[in-house]
């Protein structure tokens, strides 16, 4: 588990955590999309994940789940239905607020593309499977 931060008064903390949900989304569209260029540009992904590993697009999210995402690991460490709820969340808490958050509800709604594939119980990494399936491509780590 991570450290206590206290963000403030009450409320303080579900906001933080939404705005940790939102930052996550993403983080995640980015690191896939950045998968599948690579991919279809003809580039071994495991090397180019690697290669931009050391750089400004180094990510926990990249370290966490991009191994995974090319082993084909779809086992939840956090379930997309959850992602969704939450997700959701985000939406009507900006919505109140008066936020526009485009990449925010790309997010939501290429979650929910899962949902409606039956992907509710893999991980959040399986949103690789939205984009393979918008772009007709299969990402599989480099034999050798």
């Amino acid at each position: 588990m991570g450290k206590v931060n206290y963000m403030g008064g009450p409320g303080s903390g579900q906001q933080a955590k939404l705005g940790n949900q939102i930052a996550i989304a993403s983080t995640m569209v980015g690191l896939i999309e950045g998968m599948i260029y690579a991919h279809k540009a003809g580039l071994d992904v495991g090397q180019w994940m690697e290669a931009i590993s050391k750089g400004a697009a180094g990510s926990k999210s990249l370290e966490l789940y991009g191994k995974r995402i090319l082993e084909r690991d779809m086992e939840p460490g956090f379930y997309v239905r959850h992602f969704v709820k939450d997700l959701g969340i985000c939406l009507k808490e900006c919505e109140r607020m008066g936020l526009a958050l485009p990449g925010l509800a790309l997010a939501q709604q290429l979650h929910v593309s899962l949902m409606a594939h039956g992907e509710g119980g893999l991980g959040t990494q399986a949103l690789v499977l939205a984009f393979e399936r918008m772009n007709n491509v299969c990402l599989k780590k480099s034999e050798g």
